[in-house]
């Protein structure tokens, strides 16, 4: 095998490795998935999550995503708020706490 030829197949192991740890970092669970883990008991349902949080989650409900993300679950809402402005949550989907947010250019 030539050098470029060798050089050539690290680069695409290397962009391998990397697409495959940036996979990992983030997944978003299909529904299948996310029904599965409430009848279990390991997340909350959205619609309980909603009321306990209905003071910050006031508005239009635009999206909602489940991932694991680093390592652990969140939820991901998107919202219209009232004020016409469009925030993303990311909360607990074990203690409905949230963890963040983000306001959506």
């Amino acid at each position: 095998m030539t050098r470029t030829a060798a050089i050539s197949v690290a680069l695409c192991m290397l962009a391998g490795l990397f697409t495959s740890s940036w996979a990992l970092a983030s997944r978003e669970l299909d529904q299948e998935e996310i029904l599965e883990l409430v009848k279990q008991g390991k997340i909350k349902p959205l619609t309980h999550l909603l009321e306990q949080n209905r003071t910050r989650l006031k508005g239009h409900l635009l999206d909602v995503e489940v991932e694991h993300e680093h390592g652990r679950l969140v939820y991901e809402i998107e919202m219209l708020g009232e004020d016409g402005v469009v925030r993303e949550f990311y909360l607990d989907p074990v203690t409905g706490r949230i963890l963040k947010e983000e306001i959506e250019d």
